[in-house]
């Protein structure tokens, strides 16, 4: 992003295989697609459910609690990236932390194996984005925007030694490591810190479910991290629209310097699994790509709904012994008619877990090659 502060910083969230299967955020294929992204300029959020490695709690039945985990990392990421954004025009041309920027911010939302599943029960980002911008002050989702901008002001201050400015940087591509990656950040930058409450005790509601998704938005800065370019050109000055003056935010909700971010979403699904297996790694009413689930409540009636509505890529192998090719081939063409913005490849060779010869390296250029286009609109 060279010299356009007008575009707002791009960001991702990738969700992770079943845990009672030993899956968690350190799952390699999960790895391999953050790295992927990370190359294409992404900013990158990873995180454990609930039960998931060290998390506290315990996998769901249901797979709603989990829904609710991804939804709280999409909103920290959402709000992350955008005061990262806000921070870059700030300090380009005057304007003030919370203008809209130009471009609406690219979320790209995906998951792998059961984390699509998960992807597949999502409410629309724009219910997602109404959900944090009413999100009253105590709350865990006025704590979450909260730490999303302490976060962003803490990273930029790292960036800020390797601003234009400082001869031994000028120019210089912030590389993956120089983001938070643990507690604090290396030594030689400012400390990234987040321990702690970003509200007063007084002040916090507390519920078990919603302290767990919480929870997980804590454990980003050990999986953040960032790849943004800085611009060695102090002089080419952008000007960002300012939000209308009109914008109210409720009573008792977030300060207004948390400004609502305009986003658009994109889609992309790694091996998802489809029925019957989906039934048995969370029962009954489980996201399913098929939206064939019994007993399965008013929201898993619309899973996957959203993929035709917006840009959404999935992939999948032909040795993938979780799912039926068959049946998910005509799914993928039933969605491809439904929306000239769904793609879908299936790789030759390619089992579940993207061990075979080659298939990994085709998994992440495909990716990558999504990710291109979606920068491009």
């Amino acid at each position: 992003m060279p010299g356009d502060t007008s575009r707002e910083v791009k960001a991702a969230v990738f969700a992770h295989p079943y845990a009672p299967l030993g899956g968690s955020y350190d799952d390699p294929v999960v790895g391999a697609m953050k790295e992927t992204l990370l190359k294409q300029g992404y900013v990158v959020g990873t995180f454990n459910f609930r039960g998931a490695g060290d998390s506290e709690g315990k996998t769901s039945w249901t797979g709603r609690p989990e829904t609710e985990d991804y939804i709280s990392v999409a909103g920290f990421m959402m709000y992350y990236a955008h005061h990262l954004s806000s921070v870059r025009r700030s300090s380009a041309d005057g304007a003030q932390i919370g203008d809209d920027a130009r471009h609406p911010m690219p979320l790209l939302l995906a998951g792998y194996s059961y984390g699509s599943l998960v992807l597949a029960r999502l409410p629309s980002i724009t219910k997602i984005v109404e959900r944090f911008h009413a999100a009253a002050m105590g709350t865990a989702a006025a704590e979450i925007m909260l730490r999303a901008r302490t976060l962003a002001k803490q990273t930029m201050k790292t960036f800020d030694l390797h601003a234009p400015g400082n001869a031994t940087s000028r120019g210089r591509m912030l590389e993956p490591n120089d983001a938070a990656t643990g507690s604090t950040v290396n030594s030689k930058a400012s400390s990234v810190i987040m321990g702690g409450e970003e509200t007063d005790s007084s002040q916090r509601r507390h519920s078990p479910d919603s302290r767990r998704s919480v929870d997980a938005v804590r454990e980003l800065p050990h999986r953040l991290k960032a790849h943004i370019r800085q611009s060695s050109d102090t002089n080419d000055k952008h000007h960002s629209r300012r939000r209308s003056q009109n914008t109210t935010t409720p009573p008792g909700t977030v300060d207004s310097t948390l400004a609502t971010p305009s986003v658009t979403a994109h889609y992309a699904l790694i091996s998802p699994v489809i029925l019957p297996f989906s039934n048995l790694i969370s029962p009954p009413g489980a996201p399913s790509l098929t939206m064939g689930v019994k007993k399965a409540g008013t929201a898993d009636k619309n899973a996957g709904a959203l993929f035709p509505q917006q840009p959404t890529l999935v992939i999948f192998g032909t040795r993938d012994t979780f799912t039926s090719t068959k049946r998910f081939l005509a799914w993928a063409e039933k969605q491809t008619k439904l929306s000239p913005s769904f793609e879908w490849e299936q790789v030759e060779g390619a089992g579940h877990f993207w061990r075979e010869s080659g298939v990994m390296q085709a998994l992440q250029a495909r990716v990558a090659k999504f990710a291109q286009v979606l920068d491009q609109k």
